[in-house]
């Protein structure tokens, strides 16, 4: 009976994909791109000899940019994670400049290098001055997405990305970060 049920599914899969006509519909991408992300996935920090990892919501992840031509944008990407720390919530974020590119027609890796930021959340800043804004270099992300929806000049798709920074909290104290992220992205082109 197992059989038959793989059998029976495979054939509904294949048959369902053999009367697409994803190939014979072209989707246009050109000039301005402007992405947002939203989901979760794991955090891990190290903060010289403590070492926190949780799962962590990431929201927003944004890109901004700009079609070179159909297969290769330029973007200003915004990743990062949330995590808590003594009660508040921070973000672990960075600002990256990145390439994206389109391998197939729905199928796009992307990846770039920028600076880490590490900022209490802003809807928990009381006091500016008393917030504990840190920086530091470098800020790595490598990210691989799927096009799973698409329409006029919208795309819905599937998200992994990888973010590696750090930052320096004083001359002797850094905070090492990496997440791994799965998102839906919601795209316009």
């Amino acid at each position: 009976m197992r059989k038959l049920l793989l059998i029976f599914l495979v054939g509904i899969t294949c048959t369902a994909l053999a009367q697409s006509n994803d190939d014979a519909v072209t989707f246009e991408r050109k000039g301005f791109v402007i992405g947002l992300g939203a989901g979760g996935g794991v955090l891990n920090l190290q903060t010289n000899d403590t070492v926190s990892t949780a799962f962590s919501p990431s929201l927003p992840n944004l890109k901004i940019g700009w079609m070179i031509n159909s297969r290769l944008a330029l973007v200003v990407l915004l990743p990062g994670a949330v995590y808590e720390y003594h009660g508040s919530s921070r973000g672990f974020e960075g600002i990256v400049a990145a390439a994206q590119y389109w391998v197939k027609d729905k199928w796009w890796v992307m990846g770039g290098i920028g600076l880490t930021f590490d900022a209490p959340a802003f809807y928990t800043v009381k006091d500016p001055s008393d917030a504990g804004f840190y920086t530091g270099f470098p800020a790595l992300s490598v990210a691989t997405g799927y096009e799973v929806w698409r329409k006029g000049h919208f795309a819905l798709d599937l998200q992994y990305r990888f973010f590696s920074g750090k930052s320096e909290l004083s001359a002797e104290v850094n905070r090492n970060g990496i997440s791994n992220m799965l998102l839906v992205g919601f795209n316009w082109y």
